[in-house]
């Protein structure tokens, strides 16, 4: 019973066959057709469902083969493009960050037409700061080889910065207005008042010097008085923000704010040392005097 229940299935797929091929040449002698005719339509009958299965998967195969490499080329595609435009990106940063640098030059141009002192001076990037409690420090991207010395005055388009006290090669150190070791002699623009602006340590600074009575008041403009021998005059310095009396103290005690942020600096202006007449150009008057006489 168990080998005929395994060949059941095939004995009646094979009877099926045969009426089916039976039926077939019996149609098609009665339509007239020959027994070649009848056995080559009953083969393509036959294996019609295998070829078109067959044709399915070879096409479905093709298919997602053909999908398979377009899909790579779109993702090659768009790694270009996400390439390009980081590219496009960065290249839009350089040049507004070269737009706004020279804006800031030019008005820096602008300031060093405004006075004529400026004519001689020089344009300097700040390349590292130093900004503690107890030092405010700019280095710069200028040194003696550029004619700077020590004491050259700093200044950037609100006023005054600082001074340099040190030099190298290509670079300076500028001690900054807030530095507790900074000192500025300033007259105060309404009134001529004179006082000395002494940095704190931090972006506020103080007027010293000053009688209790003076005539300060917040608002007050200060520039540079030109009498301390190292910054020119009519520079301007800061802004009174407070002038507080104290009635057991001598003096006022009067905050300045600055006009620069010291945190905020790129460029800075500074006027170089001039030239140092060598021992030959202090002779040849001399020289020529004697040669006149002759």
């Amino acid at each position: 019973m168990t080998d005929l229940s395994r060949r059941l299935p095939w004995l009646i797929s094979l009877m099926l066959i045969f009426i089916f091929l039976t039926l077939c040449v019996n149609f098609g002698l009665r339509s007239g057709g020959s027994l070649f005719a009848i056995a080559e339509r009953s083969a393509l009958t036959m294996t019609y469902p295998l070829q078109k299965g067959i044709e399915i998967i070879f096409t479905t195969g093709n298919d997602l083969f053909d999908n398979y490499i377009n899909l790579v080329g779109v993702k090659e595609k768009n790694y270009k493009l996400e390439q390009n435009v980081e590219l496009l990106k960065y290249r839009l940063d350089q040049l507004e960050e070269s737009q706004i640098e020279n804006q800031r030059l030019h008005k820096l141009l602008n300031f060093q037409k405004q006075h004529n002192f400026l004519s001689q001076g020089i344009s300097a990037h700040v390349i590292g700061r130093r900004s503690t409690p107890l030092s405010h420090i700019l280095i710069i991207d200028c040194g003696y080889h550029q004619k700077i010395k020590i004491n050259s005055p700093v200044f950037t388009l609100g006023g005054v910065v600082g001074r340099v006290v040190a030099c190298g090669p290509q670079s300076a150190k500028v001690l900054l207005l807030i530095d507790r070791n900074s000192a500025c002699d300033v007259i105060i623009q309404r009134n001529r008042i004179r006082g000395i602006l002494q940095g704190t340590g931090d972006n506020i600074c103080r007027l010293a010097y000053l009688q209790r009575t003076a005539d300060v008041k917040a608002g007050d403009k200060l520039i540079t008085s030109g009498f301390d021998s190292i910054f020119p005059k009519g520079i301007t310095v800061g802004t009174v923000i407070a002038a507080d009396q104290d009635n057991n103290d001598l003096s006022q005690k009067i905050r300045v704010k600055l006009e620069f942020d010291p945190d905020t600096i790129e460029e800075v202006y500074i006027i170089p040392a001039p030239p140092t007449p060598s021992p030959n150009d202090q002779l040849q008057p001399e020289t020529s005097l004697k040669t006149s006489h002759q």
